[in-house]
């Protein structure tokens, strides 16, 4: 069976440029020590994530929608699909596989530019510097997100210790986005530590609506050797609605991702985990384990995702459908 699968282009895409380009997991597990590509690579995903999540809620989007777990495509499951597995859980697993997919490979599709803010700008004089994002509408064309801002150099140490250099900087952002006429405030901040080839770095974007200052999305992304994390926290005045954690790790060269959906606007119960390892043999096939987020030895179902014309899901009772 076939299924039409609505692609989510601007969040994987977003994803995966800062999975690519600033975490630089390669096979030997060696990380990419440029802490600012790290950061602008991050503000560059999370402007986009954070905007097309705001405009999704409020249907004023013309891209397409950022996938999180109360945002899937709904459609009947068909019946020979085991009945541990729902239709969220596949659209979300498919919706990710494009984002795990660039994790996996070096090439970086480069859509932002820096700069300085023109004298003729309307935010000259406010923020110094500026982000402009050109990126592609699924109906074709494209769309531009501008983010102005200024960011602080709050603290910098560094000492050599057992002739081993060691290297703090913390710094704090503030700035707005500009994606057509929306306006939405923004503040981060991130922190790198560097103690002789062993590197910290955690970063953080916080998205406000001008409309109401208490709906806000939380972006935070921390990376340490061959680990990365990232968590979306999702708030509607001023209460957590939604989260939803992303690890990525490549150990001893099996790359796998953990993805964990917890809903707090239904039942507590409602918590879910996907854990996705590509396989040693195969690089187009991937197996994943369903698990309940609450109780991580429970695992609800195991199956496999094989990458052809899309994402082909064969199920633990052997049914096969593929997600478009």
């Amino acid at each position: 069976m076939v299924l039409n699968f609505k692609k989510v282009l601007l969040s994987g895409m977003a994803l995966a440029v800062v999975a690519t380009s600033s975490i630089g997991l390669t096979a030997c597990g060696k990380t990419n020590t440029n802490d600012n590509v790290d950061a602008q690579d991050f503000y560059a995903m999370s402007v986009i994530s954070s905007v097309n999540y705001f405009q999704n809620i409020s249907g004023e989007s013309q891209s397409t929608p950022l996938l999180f777990a109360n945002d899937t495509q709904t459609s009947t499951a068909p019946e020979s699909r085991p009945e541990t597995i729902s239709q969220d859980d596949v659209n979300n697993i498919a919706g990710y596989m494009g984002m795990f997919q660039d994790m996996l490979t070096s090439d970086t599709t480069s859509y932002y530019t820096n700069g300085a803010v023109d004298q003729d700008d309307d935010y000259y004089g406010e923020y110094n510097l500026k982000m402009t994002l050109t990126v592609p509408m699924l109906g074709g064309g494209e769309e531009e997100f501008v983010m102005y801002y200024k960011e602080v150099n709050t603290e910098t140490e560094e000492e050599i210790d057992d002739n081993e250099i060691e290297l703090e900087i913390n710094t704090t952002l503030q700035g707005v986005i500009v994606n057509g006429d929306n306006v939405y405030d923004v503040s981060g901040k991130r922190e790198y530590e560097k103690e002789g080839n062993e590197t910290e770095i955690s970063i953080e974007l916080t998205t406000y609506s001008r409309a109401n200052s208490q709906d806000y999305i939380k972006i935070e992304h921390e990376q340490e050797n061959n680990e990365m994390e990232y968590n979306y926290s999702i708030y509607s005045n001023g209460h957590l609605i939604n989260e939803t954690e992303v690890e990525f790790e490549n150990e001893r060269n099996e790359k796998s991702l953990e993805l964990e959906f917890v809903n707090n606007s239904v039942d507590a119960q409602n918590k879910v985990k996907y854990e996705i390892t590509q396989s040693r043999t195969d690089e187009n096939i991937f197996n994943v384990r369903v698990k309940n987020a609450s109780n991580n030895s429970e695992v609800r179902d195991t199956f496999t995702i094989k990458i052809v014309d899309g994402y082909e899901f064969t199920y633990s009772n052997g049914y096969t459908e593929t997600i478009k």
